[in-house]
């Protein structure tokens, strides 16, 4: 399988969000349903990665599983890379469907909290969401945890001043190995928390 760069990964993403439909909790149910079928390795080409996160856009998504809500996904308990990567996922997953049923969020884009049931289990994920959308939750987690992004992109801007710059200025583009599970798992993070 050919290599890629994280500037291919990153224009790949963001051609491919231009016109979703779907909401984040399906997309992200439809990525765990095909990242599952490639636990059993302990690298994914990035290529494979990058198609794994395109496909998941318009895959048939797995049914939604209330028993999540309650589990215990305490990371301190995970068996490998892959164990934490999924109970990462699912853990969002299980937020997102909490602002689903939760109260109506004002400027979410700023940052909030997930408003979990005092019967959620112990979740991997954080407690705050700052991208509620597939395509800013796929934006951020390519850009923090890979880079790939460009000026001339025109969605991020570098700051005048460099003590307040919330994201540094990116770096020339790289070949991206292929990736492990915990490096896949900071791209779910950064989904999730990274502006």
């Amino acid at each position: 399988m050919a290599e890629s760069t994280n500037r291919e990964i990153y224009q790949r993403i963001l051609d491919a969000t231009r016109d979703v439909s779907r909401s984040l909790e399906e997309y992200l149910r439809t990525l765990w349903g095909l990242g599952s079928s490639e636990k059993d390795r302990t690298t994914v080409p990035a290529v494979l990665f990058g198609d794994l996160v395109v496909q998941a856009i318009h895959a048939p998504a797995p049914s939604f599983n209330d028993t999540w809500r309650g589990m215990d996904f305490d990371l301190s308990a995970a068996s490998d890379e892959f164990d934490a990567w999924e109970r990462v996922i699912l853990s969002q997953i299980a937020d997102l469907r909490d602002f689903a049923e939760g109260p109506e969020q004002h400027f979410p884009e700023f940052g909030v909290d997930t408003p979990r049931r005092p019967t959620s289990g112990t979740r991997a994920s954080p407690l705050r969401w700052y991208n509620h959308s597939v395509p800013s939750y796929l934006e951020c987690a390519m850009a923090g945890a890979f880079g790939g992004w460009d000026l001339a992109d025109g969605i991020r801007k570098v700051l005048p001043d460099p003590t307040g710059q919330f994201h540094p200025i990116p770096p020339d583009t790289i070949s991206l190995p292929p990736l492990s599970w915990a490096e896949m798992t900071e791209f779910l993070i950064c989904g999730q928390v990274y502006e």
